[in-house]
């Protein structure tokens, strides 16, 4: 056999596309894959100009660009509709300088591999998705109970008014009277508060715009989701006094869940401790506003803090976390041009984000 026929059979070997062409862009030859996957015959190719088979692809500019090219070889992605499907290929383009000199073509279908990126891209999504209602779930369980109370107060003051106004009332009944009417505003205003919180955090807010949002509003309203699970476990909150007039330009849900996520961790960390407290820093730090949520834990091991972020490491019992919260944070943080850190420096358990006060910060 000859060295040319041994070279045409081990390319038929091979499990991607082989053809080989001159300066001119003639085909010289194929391998058995090539002639299948465009269902051409062998004899039907030798000879024909490239774009008899390969212009309706889209291919003749990328090959026009190459041959003007200094380059010996150019790797390029196409998306070709093969049998009314889409397919995928990675192709090279090799100048082989020898006696004949002709350019290699080589394809390969990686349809299946991006398609398979796809699904685990998609997965991502719904695990994602299921995380964030499951912290929903989690620190609104006792959301029933926190409406509930509100609306009994209501209730309750609004039929002491109706006793009051049919009786002759007296400038201290008056007075009551306002009293029990400003108690219902503020109840109503709380009813309304924890409402607005979970109509932020419930939906997908990954694809809003950034808006200009104070942040006292945004704590105001995730905390009103997560208090009653916090009292139910004993756990007691502290929120450091900050400037009630900053913002940041965000996705409010996102934040809301980043908020929900790390003080969600710290519940079920310190929940089994004698001391347990939660303090949250709010700084103003230059372009920056920095987040801190500090718990009475004994911070993390230095050995298992660079993989907090990675999607499924989790340190909680099996059933009991998702190991998709910090990943999904991490995420959340980095789309708003920040970033998430553990402070190793405090002697307890703390967490930092930093989210730029506006889009010019990071411009």
């Amino acid at each position: 056999m000859s060295t040319t026929n041994e070279a045409q059979a081990a390319l038929n070997w091979l499990p991607v596309s082989v053809c080989w062409f001159d300066e001119d862009l003639n085909f010289m030859g194929a391998n058995l894959k090539f002639l299948q996957t465009f269902n051409v015959k062998e004899d039907e190719l030798i000879g024909e100009h490239f774009s008899q088979i390969f212009d309706s692809y889209g291919f003749m500019s990328t090959i026009a660009q190459f041959m003007k090219s200094m380059e010996a070889s150019g790797d390029y992605h196409e998306t070709l509709l093969l049998n009314r499907k889409q397919t995928h290929f990675k192709f090279t383009l090799q100048k082989c300088h020898t006696s004949e000199r002709m350019i290699l073509f080589t394809l390969e279908d990686i349809t299946p591999v991006i398609e398979r990126n796809q699904e685990i891209e998609t997965l991502k999504t719904k695990l994602a998705e299921a995380s964030r209602m499951a912290v929903l779930g989690e620190m609104t369980s006792g959301i029933g109970h926190e409406i509930n109370n509100p609306l009994t107060i209501i209730l309750s003051q609004a039929e002491m008014l109706r006793s009051m106004i049919r009786k002759s009332l007296s400038i201290e009944a008056k007075q009551d009277l306002l009293t029990r009417l400003d108690k219902i505003t503020s109840t109503s205003f709380r009813i309304e508060k924890i409402v607005r919180g979970l109509k932020m955090y419930g939906r997908d807010s990954s694809q809003d715009p950034f808006q200009s949002t104070l942040v006292t509003n945004l704590i105001s309203d995730s905390l009103e989701l997560c208090s009653e699970k916090l009292r139910e476990h004993e756990i007691h909150l502290i929120i450091d006094d900050f400037d009630p007039n900053l913002q940041i330009d965000c996705r409010p849900g996102q934040i809301s869940q980043i908020l929900l996520n790390l003080i969600g961790n710290s519940k079920d960390a310190i929940s089994g401790l004698d001391e347990r407290w939660i303090r949250l820093e709010i700084k103003d730090a230059g372009d920056v506003v920095r987040f801190a949520l500090i718990d009475s834990g004994r911070g993390i091991p230095a050995s298992i803090t660079n993989k907090l972020t990675d999607s499924f490491f989790t340190t909680k019992e099996t059933g009991k976390g998702t190991g998709l919260g910090l990943s999904i944070s991490k995420k959340i943080v980095e789309s708003h041009f920040g970033q998430i850190y553990v402070d190793s420096n405090c002697p307890n358990t703390k967490f930092v984000f930093e989210v730029p006060k506006g889009l010019a910060a990071v411009a």
